[in-house]
């Protein structure tokens, strides 16, 4: 019981630290269609591809030459959601390992599990901002504009 209300506790107190670190992004590029409702600042897939025509908002349709840009509109926002959520899953594991290393009460073989998933974490969040600073960078290529 007592492992229950721990492990409990413990996700309770991440999920309020992720709520309240969790940035309310207001984009400049909404134009009202709703882009800037972020959930843990998750973009939606049609994020910069929404226009108001008559008070409706409407997915942009790409012109001829435009369709490439579109799909690759598309699959960026799809990957900078999934290197977002590695990301939050990367520092929920971090917690997790020093968690384990911490209460490994002396014990040699849980303080190497404790260090090896602390480890694994780190490099793991390592590399999704190393993607994501990729990611960025093709984006504004594609683009032709500068963040």
């Amino acid at each position: 019981m007592k492992k229950i209300l721990t492990y409990f506790s413990i996700v309770l107190a991440l999920a309020f630290g992720a709520v309240t670190v969790a940035p309310n992004v207001a984009l400049a590029e909404d134009g009202g269609c709703g882009n800037s409702s972020a959930f843990f600042s998750l973009r939606p897939w049609y994020y910069g591809l929404t226009e108001t025509i008559n008070g409706k908002c409407e997915v942009k349709k790409p012109d001829g030459n435009g369709l490439p840009k579109f799909v690759w509109s598309i699959v960026l926002n799809i990957l900078y959601d999934v290197m977002t959520m590695v990301g939050y899953i990367a520092i929920v594991m971090i917690a997790w390992g020093g968690y384990l290393y911490m209460f490994s009460r002396g014990m040699p073989d849980r303080a190497e599990r404790g260090k090896k998933t602390l480890i694994a974490a780190i490099a793991g969040l390592a590399i999704a901002m190393l993607a994501s600073v990729i990611m960025n960078t093709v984006v504004s290529i594609l683009t032709n504009t500068s963040s």
